[in-house]
C-alpha cells in the first residue's frame, strides 16, 4: 500500500513538473555590439564601411523593447561600392581552383565553429527567436553546409565541365529571414566561383557578423559583402554593372513587384517566396507522431511561417484534440531561455498573425489559442484556426507564423485537390503508415519539398525548393549550384530595358494582313490553319496572313491566331498534360523517335521550304537532317531519364524526381525555322511537358507541315501550334495564368515584355533578351540547360526508423 503511494506521488510529481527557467547569457552578443560602438553599418571589401550623412534604424530586442544598437542604412552610393568590391574580388576567386576555394570554405566553417556562441547568441537576440533552434539546428547546419559546397568547389572541374559561374550575385533577404537562409545561398554562389552583395533587412545584424568572419580570413576580402538597407535597393542593385543574377527572399506580392520592376535590367531573378508549409494528415497515420510533427512545422521556431492542416474526416475530433492538448504544453517566452518552445518575431510578425485572426473570425472560422496572452505583450500564442468556410479569403491567403488552420477531407483525391489547389507550392508533409498510399500522395503533391511522416528535415545535399508562386530557385544538391552557374562561353548579362515600352499597348495592335508583293503564277495552296486539340482549325477571327518567299512572293498563307486561340490552345494543352505525363520515360522516346521518323520522310519537302525562303540547298538539307537528329537524341535521353536516389545522414533515403513543368509555352526565333522549332519542342516533350507554340513569323510552314504528322502520332492537345503576330501572341502567353512556363525568343522588347506581364503567376520564364542563339551548335541548341529549364525538381523524403 506504501508502495502504491509513493508511486502515485511520483506521479503526480512528474505529471505537475514545470521547466524552470535556462537562460543563455547574452553578454558575448552585447561585447560584439560594444566593439562597434553599438552603431553597424556595412562589411564590404573585407572592412566595415561607415558612411556619413546615413539615416538609421534601432536594432532593438523584440521581447523588451530595449536599444541594443543603431544600424545606417545603405543608400545607392554604398551599393555600387560593394558591388564595385565584388567584381574587382571576382577575377580572383573565379580564377582559382577549385580546392583553393575548398579551403577557404573549409576555414570558414571552422571560424564559425569558434565563434559559434557568438553567432546563436545574437541571432537569437535580435530575431527573438529560440536559442534551442538556432544553437541546435542552425548554427550547427551552416557549418555543414560550408563543408558540403567545400566538397563540391573541390570536384568542380571534373563534375561541372562545360559550365562556368555566373559573376557578381545579389542576394535580398526579408525581415522574417533566419542567417540559415542567407548561408543556403551564399554557400554554392561561393563554391562555384561567384561573389556576392547581401542586401540585408534593416537592424540585422547576423549577416554582418557572418561577414567580419569571412573577412578576418584575409585572403579574399570582396567576396562577401553586406549591406543593411531597404528591399527598395533591389532595382539599384541589380543594375549594377557586373551583377549577373538577383536571389530575392520574401513575401509573394514583394517577389512579383520586383520581377515586373528588373524586366529589362539584366540580371536573372531567382526567386523563393512565401513561407507556408502544409501538412495532410491520413486516417492510416499515428496521430500522435503527426501532432508532433505540428509542432515542428508551425510551433518550434524552425520555420518563418504558418501551417496548412489537412485531416482526414475520421481522424477529425480525435487529432483537435490532441492538438489542443499539446498546444496547452508548449512554453513560450524570451527566445534566450533554454528551455523555450517558441520566441517572439517582433511587432510586424505579431501585427500580421492579429490581423489574420481578426479577418478569420470575421468570416466564420473558429479560434483556439493556448493560454492568455496580455494585449501588450510581445509574445502571440499559438493558434488553431478551424471551421474556414473554403470560399472565403483566408481560405486562399498565406498563413502567417503561428497559425495553424486545419481543414478536413474525405478522400485522397480531395486532399490532392485541395493542397494543389492554392497558388503556393512550397514544401508539404504526408504522414501515412501505408507507405504505398504516402508515396502516391506525394508523388501528387505540386510542391518542391514532401516529407513522408516528418517535417522540416534539411540536408546540404538534399535540393530545397518550391513551385507555382514559391518561385522557381533551388538551393542545396546538385540543383542549387546550378542557380549560380551558366553554360560555358555564355556572354554576360547586360541591361536590355526600352525606356519607351510600353507595357498596357504592346502586342495590342495586331495588322489585319501583310503586304503580300506581286504575285506570279498560280494562286497558293489554301491556308494552313491553327494545330490545335490534335488537328487543324480556322482560326477564331477566320483571318490569315501571307507568307512570302526570299523573292517577296507569296508562298502561302497561315491563320491569323488571337486571344481566343491561345485560350482554346492553353486549354487543350491542359487536357493533355496529365496524360503525358504520367507516361513512362520509354512511351515518350518511342513517340519522339516516331517523330524523327516521319521528319526523315518529309526531308525533301521541308528542305525544299526552306530553300524558298533563302535558305542555301545544302544548308536546308543539313537543318532537317539535324532536326531528325535532335529528336532522336532526345528520344535517348528520356529513354534514360531516371530518378535519382541518395541519403540522407542518418534519416533514410530522399528521391531526386524530376516532374514537368505542365503546361510549356514556347516562342520561337525567326533563324532556324525548322532546327529552332524542333530543338524547343523535343526537350519539352521528353521531359513530359505539354506545349503551346509560337512558330518562327517568317517562316511558319515548315513546323505545320511537321504538325501534319503530329497529328497521327501524338495524343491531341499535346503540342499546339499557333501562327500570327509574334508579339500579340507573347502578350496572350505571357498573362495566361494558366500557362505554367514560357519560353521566348524574339526582340528585346518582346524579352521584357514577357519578364514583366508573367508576374500575375510569377510562371518560370526564359528569354533571349532580343541576342541570337546558335540552333546548329550542340551546346546551345542541344545542351543541358535546355533539360535543366524543361523540367522541376521535387525532393521526397523517405525518413527510416521510428
Amino acid at each position: 500500500m506504501a508502495a502504491t503511494s509513493a508511486e502515485s506521488r511520483a506521479r503526480e510529481i512528474f505529471t505537475t513538473l514545470e521547466y524552470g527557467p535556462a537562460p543563455e547569457s547574452h553578454a558575448c552578443a552585447l561585447a560584439w555590439l560594444d566593439t562597434q560602438d553599438r552603431c553597424l553599418s556595412h562589411y564590404v571589401n573585407g572592412k566595415w564601411l561607415k558612411p556619413e550623412h546615413r539615416s538609421s534604424v534601432p536594432c532593438q530586442d523584440p521581447i523588451s523593447g530595449e536599444n541594443l544598437a543603431v544600424c545606417l542604412q545603405a543608400e545607392a552610393e554604398d551599393v555600387a561600392t560593394a558591388a564595385e568590391a565584388a567584381r574587382t574580388a571576382l577575377e580572383n576567386w573565379r580564377g582559382l581552383p577549385g580546392a583553393s576555394r575548398a579551403k577557404h570554405l573549409t576555414r570558414l566553417a571552422k571560424m564559425i565553429q569558434k565563434h559559434q556562441r557568438l553567432l546563436w547568441t545574437l541571432e537569437s537576440l535580435v530575431t527573438g527567436r529560440a536559442v534551442r533552434e538556432v544553437r541546435d539546428r542552425d548554427v550547427p547546419l551552416a557549418q555543414q553546409l560550408l563543408q558540403y559546397h567545400a566538397i563540391q568547389a573541390h570536384t568542380q572541374e571534373e563534375a561541372l565541365a562545360g559550365w562556368e559561374p555566373m559573376g557578381v550575385i545579389g542576394l535580398i533577404l526579408p525581415p522574417t529571414f533566419s542567417f540559415l537562409e542567407m548561408m543556403w545561398r551564399i554557400c554554392p554562389a561561393l563554391a562555384m566561383g561567384c561573389t556576392v552583395v547581401v542586401l540585408a533587412p534593416p537592424a540585422s545584424p547576423t549577416p554582418l557578423l557572418l561577414a567580419q568572419l569571412a573577412g578576418e580570413l584575409d585572403q579574399f576580402p570582396g567576396i562577401l559583402n553586406v549591406l543593411s538597407g531597404p528591399a527598395s535597393l533591389a532595382p539599384v542593385l541589380a543594375s549594377q554593372p557586373g551583377v549577373q543574377k538577383v536571389a530575392f527572399c520574401g513575401a509573394v506580392e514583394e517577389g512579383r513587384a520586383l520581377r515586373r520592376s528588373l524586366a529589362g535590367v539584366g540580371p536573372e531573378l531567382g526567386l523563393a517566396l512565401g513561407t507556408e508549409s502544409l501538412l495532410l494528415l491520413t486516417e492510416a497515420a499515428d496521430v500522435d507522431s503527426a501532432v508532433e510533427g505540428v509542432v515542428d512545422a508551425a510551433w518550434s521556431d524552425r520555420s518563418a511561417g504558418g501551417l496548412r492542416l489537412l485531416i482526414q474526416e475520421s481522424l477529425w475530433d480525435e487529432t483537435m484534440k490532441r492538438l489542443m492538448a499539446r498546444m496547452a504544453r508548449l512554453r513560450g517566452g524570451r527566445g534566450l531561455d533554454g528551455a523555450v518552445d517558441m520566441g517572439a518575431r517582433g511587432a510586424a510578425a505579431l501585427d500580421l498573425a492579429q490581423l489574420y485572426v481578426r479577418e478569420a473570425q470575421s468570416q466564420g472560422a473558429q479560434v483556439f489559442q493556448a493560454g492568455d496572452v496580455p494585449l501588450d505583450s510581445p509574445f502571440f500564442p499559438p493558434t488553431l484556426v478551424s471551421d474556414l468556410p473554403p470560399a472565403s479569403p483566408c481560405a486562399q491567403a498565406e498563413v502567417p507564423w503561428p497559425l495553424v488552420v486545419a481543414s478536413p477531407f474525405r478522400t485522397a483525391k480531395e486532399a490532392l485537390a485541395l493542397a494543389n489547389g492554392t497558388p503556393r507550392g512550397g514544401s508539404a508533409s504526408v504522414w501515412s503508415e501505408r507507405l504505398g498510399q504516402a508515396l502516391e500522395l506525394g508523388y501528387g503533391l505540386r510542391m518542391g519539398t514532401v516529407w513522408i511522416n516528418a517535417h522540416s528535415l534539411r540536408d546540404p545535399a538534399v535540393p530545397t525548393g518550391g513551385c507555382k508562386e514559391s518561385g522557381s530557385s533551388w538551393h542545396g544538391g546538385l540543383d542549387g549550384l546550378y542557380e549560380y552557374l551558366r553554360p560555358l562561353g555564355t556572354p554576360a548579362r547586360l541591361p536590355y530595358l526600352s525606356e519607351d515600352l510600353n507595357y498596357d499597348t504592346f502586342g495590342l495592335a495586331v495588322p489585319s494582313t501583310l503586304p503580300a508583293g506581286p504575285e506570279t503564277g498560280p494562286s497558293p495552296a489554301p491556308p494552313y490553319g491553327l494545330f490545335v486539340g490534335g488537328r487543324f482549325q480556322a482560326p477564331g477571327a477566320r483571318s490569315s496572313r501571307p507568307i512570302q518567299d526570299s523573292h517577296s512572293k507569296v508562298h502561302g498563307y497561315v491563320a491569323e491566331g488571337g486571344a481566343k486561340d491561345i485560350r482554346g490552345a492553353v486549354e487543350a494543352a491542359h487536357q493533355a498534360a496529365p496524360g503525358w505525363g504520367s507516361q513512362s520515360p520509354g512511351a515518350r522516346a518511342a513517340l519522339l523517335w516516331a517523330l524523327a521518323a516521319a521528319l526523315e520522310r518529309r526531308e525533301s519537302t521541308l528542305a525544299s521550304g526552306l530553300e524558298r525562303h533563302g535558305v542555301e540547298p545544302k544548308t536546308a538539307k543539313a537543318e532537317v537532317e539535324l532536326g531528325v537528329k535532335r529528336l532522336r537524341a532526345w528520344g535517348a535521353r528520356a529513354q534514360a531519364q531516371s530518378h535519382s536516389l541518395q541519403v540522407a545522414e542518418l534519416r533514410g533515403p530522399v528521391l531526386r524526381l524530376r516532374e514537368p513543368l505542365g503546361v510549356l509555352a514556347i516562342v520561337c526565333p525567326d533563324e532556324w525555322p525548322l532546327l529552332a522549332f524542333v530543338s524547343l519542342l523535343a526537350p519539352a516533350l521528353a521531359c513530359g511537358n505539354a506545349v503551346v507554340l509560337v512558330p518562327s513569323g517568317t517562316c511558319p510552314i515548315p513546323a505545320l507541315e511537321v504538325c501534319q504528322d503530329m497529328a497521327t502520332l501524338l495524343p491531341a492537345g499535346l503540342v499546339n501550334v499557333v501562327t500570327g503576330d509574334r508579339d500579340h501572341l507573347s502578350r496572350c502567353l505571357a498573362l495566361h495564368q494558366d500557362v505554367q512556363a514560357l519560353w521566348y525568343f524574339g526582340s528585346a522588347q518582346g524579352s521584357q515584355f514577357v519578364e514583366w506581364a508573367s508576374a500575375g503567376n510569377l510562371k518560370p520564364v526564359w528569354v533571349n533578351r532580343g541576342g541570337p542563339r546558335a540552333w546548329d551548335q550542340e551546346a546551345e541548341g542541344a545542351g543541358p540547360e535546355l533539360e535543366l529549364r524543361a523540367a522541376r525538381t521535387k525532393a521526397l523524403w523517405l525518413p527510416m526508423g521510428d
